[in-house]
């Protein structure tokens, strides 16, 4: 037998129910007008509750059937579900009584008036299962309006007996009522207070995700912009001659002209909950998107570095095959060779610095000791010129003078044909003159 609060007309659900009992009396169709009070019931578990809000959003059909109460809630005595039932009518000549003024949370006095009731609500549902045993019988007659008393027999065994339902038993069953319907409501605050709480933690964890979210993005975009510009530098800086593969500039070049892609939404507290969630998602593709074009920059940076090292190289090794022997100072090929072996730029171009110098050295002595091999030359030449000259002069000079002996007449004559004044000359002295007989060698 289920009571109704004459005032509300809603059923009062006895707290004892058992889990078994409200998921019965859920799935019953006759209840659902009062499935308010079967998901707000002491005995109620999680998953009903939500299933009501979200019957009572979509309607029974989308919800579905009840959901099975937790295996640890279950394992008590079934009892059988009576139908849905209707708020009866006013029995005539009775008030409606009056609900209690809503009270504070009990104490321990409280608690223990509240346990004592519930022994008395017991005995009540005791009271109405007998009352159940005689629902068949018909009502006894009220009394005609002549205003005669009605008598009953006092016999226990008489079937008109009616039994009188006690006054002090129905208040405190309407007191541990109230008191019921006060901690349910109580319940359902903390319950909706703990959603909230629960609402407000998921919305600042969405902020929090957003906020890191949005600094990863920023570290990364700097990274990027900074290894943008060393590129753009470099690109610029190196010409097609100085790689030894030209392509690397080309990936470079089109690496440098990609575009980031542009965010929307943002990180604030007074968003959406679901909108900060779409942000932090497109934060994190946009992060992604970088660190991407982040390794294929350094990469392709790199690449041109290193083709940039490979011309060096090559070029400094064919510096080194060509100065064989065309140096002031070898050594400077043995460090330009060293240089090239570690692949060292630095090293490399001081290398080649070096050896170009001592080549220019080598061709600068070269050209100076052959031009002084060439003017001592020309000196021997001209003076060897000019000793043979001044020979060919003498010889030509003795040959030329004629000696005139003196004629009968005493006189004697000389002429000289090197262009000399006319006149005496004594003839030097010869072999001849000396081999002439009677002749004397001291005169």
């Amino acid at each position: 037998m289920t009571r109704i609060d004459r005032k509300t007309g809603e059923p009062i659900l006895s707290p004892k129910l058992t889990v078994d009992q409200l998921y019965a009396m859920a799935n019953e169709p006759g209840w659902r007008p009062w499935m308010r009070l079967i998901a707000e019931h002491p005995h109620a578990w999680p998953e009903l509750a939500e299933w009501w809000h979200t019957a009572q959003e979509q309607g029974f059909d989308t919800a579905g059937a009840a959901p099975l109460p937790p295996a640890s809630m279950r394992g008590r005595r079934r009892v059988a579900i009576p139908s849905a039932p209707l708020p009866p009518e006013d029995e005539p000549g009775q008030e409606p009584v009056s609900a209690p003024a809503e009270q504070s949370p009990p104490d321990d006095s409280a608690e223990k008036a509240l346990k004592d009731a519930d022994d008395d609500f017991a005995a009540l549902e005791r009271i109405a299962d007998l009352e159940s045993d005689t629902a068949d019988i018909p009502p006894i007659p009220e009394a005609e309006s002549s205003g005669s008393a009605v008598t009953y027999s006092a016999d226990p065994d008489d079937l008109k007996v009616r039994r009188v339902f006690p006054v002090g038993k129905a208040l405190v069953a309407i007191v541990m009522t109230a008191s019921l319907i006060a901690v349910s409501w109580m319940g359902l605050q903390i319950k909706n207070r703990r959603a909230a709480a629960m609402r407000q933690e998921a919305h600042e964890t969405a902020i929090s995700a957003c906020d890191s979210a949005e600094a990863t993005r920023k570290t990364i975009q700097s990274d990027l912009d900074r290894t943008t510009a060393k590129a753009s530098r470099l690109l610029k800086d190196t010409s097609r001659g100085q790689v030894a593969d030209p392509k690397t500039l080309d990936a470079l070049n089109r690496l440098l002209d990609a575009k980031t892609s542009t965010i929307k939404g943002s990180c604030a507290p007074d968003a959406v909950t679901s909108d900060v969630d779409r942000t932090t998602a497109a934060l994190r593709r946009t992060t992604k998107e970088l660190k991407n074009r982040l390794t294929d920059l350094k990469t392709a940076a790199k690449a041109v570095t290193d083709s940039k090292l490979d011309k060096t190289v090559d070029d400094a090794n064919a510096l080194y095959k060509q100065t064989d022997g065309k140096v002031a100072d070898d050594k400077t090929r043995a460090s330009l060779l060293d240089a090239i072996k570690k692949r060292d730029a630095d090293a490399i171009a001081k290398a080649v610095k070096e050896v170009n110098e001592s080549k220019m050295a080598k061709e600068k002595a070269d050209a100076e000791a052959k031009a002084k091999a060439e003017q001592e030359a020309a000196a021997a030449a001209a003076q060897q010129a000019q000793a043979s000259q001044s020979q060919s002069q003498g010889s030509s000079g003795f040959g030329s003078e004629t000696v005139r002996r003196p004629s009968s007449g005493g006189s004697s004559s000389s002429t000289n044909t090197g262009g000399a004044s006319p006149g005496w000359s004594v003839p030097a002295p010869s072999d001849e003159d000396f081999g002439l007989p009677g002749g004397d060698p001291g005169l």
